[in-house]
């Protein structure tokens, strides 16, 4: 969905300011406090911005990039798979050992 280029005014002057308050945000976009307050809740909406109990506005902080968080998860998982790698490999060194071990055992019987 593309913003306004009011919307994107207000993210503009959000971001430049790191928080500012309604009042101030109005003045700076020379609008009512309640056309800017319109702007505010429609970009809390969307989820862009968020205000406080005293009306001060801020970016909201967006969650870790969904693509950066899958890759971390790939990255644990890589790891814990080569870990279970290993220690399959070793079991494997401990079968064959211990086959090696039976059958010696089994020809002596005989």
């Amino acid at each position: 969905m593309e913003l306004t280029p009011r919307l994107q005014d207000v993210i503009n002057i959000v971001k430049q300011k790191g928080e500012i308050n309604l009042k101030d945000l109005a003045l700076e976009l020379k609008v009512s406090p309640k056309t800017a307050k319109g702007y505010v809740r429609e970009l809390t909406r969307l989820g862009f911005v968020e205000i406080d109990e005293k009306e001060n506005v801020k970016l909201k902080v967006t969650q870790e990039d969904p693509v950066e968080s899958l890759k971390k998860i790939i990255e644990i998982h890589e790891s814990e798979i080569n870990a279970l790698k290993k220690e399959v490999e070793e079991l494997k060194t401990e079968i064959i050992k211990l086959r090696k071990k039976n059958n010696k055992f089994a020809t002596t019987e005989d």
